[in-house]
C-alpha cells in the first residue's frame, strides 16, 4: 500500500475512533500497532483528532496541500520547537508533512536551534 493510501486509511480510523470518543494518545498507540514504521507522527494523529472533534468530516487532505513550501515562517519554528518537544523521536518527514514544508527547510531550522 503506498503512502497515501495508508495516511487516508489512518484518517479513516481516527475519524471512527474519535467518535468513539477514545482518547488522542489512545488512538495513536492504536495506529501504531497496525501501521507500524507507516504510522503518523503522535503530534499528526492530535491535530487530526482535533479536526474530527471540530465537526469536520473530510478525510481527504486540504485543498491546496499539494507540493510543500521551501521557507519557514516563524510559527513554523514555534512548531517545531513544540513538536519536538511532544515527540523526541520524531522523524524530519513527519515534521516536514506536518508543518508543510520541504525537509531541507526543516533540517535548516534545526540547525538555528542550536
Amino acid at each position: 500500500m503506498d503512502h497515501n493510501n495508508v495516511s487516508l486509511h489512518q484518517r479513516a480510523v481516527i475519524e471512527f475512533l474519535v467518535k468513539e470518543e477514545i482518547s488522542a494518545a489512545d488512538i495513536h498507540h492504536r495506529l501504531q500497532r497496525l501501521y507500524g514504521d507507516m504510522c503518523m507522527g503522535a503530534s499528526s494523529d492530535r491535530q487530526r483528532v482535533e479536526h474530527f472533534k471540530d465537526g469536520n468530516t473530510s478525510i481527504q487532505d486540504q485543498p491546496g496541500s499539494g507540493r510543500p513550501r521551501t521557507a519557514s515562517t516563524e510559527p513554523d519554528k514555534k512548531r517545531l520547537d513544540e513538536i519536538i518537544k511532544e515527540d523526541r523521536h520524531v522523524t524530519l518527514d513527519a515534521i516536514a508533512t506536518e508543518l508543510g514544508i520541504m525537509h531541507n527547510a526543516v533540517q535548516e531550522m534545526i540547525g538555528s536551534l542550536w
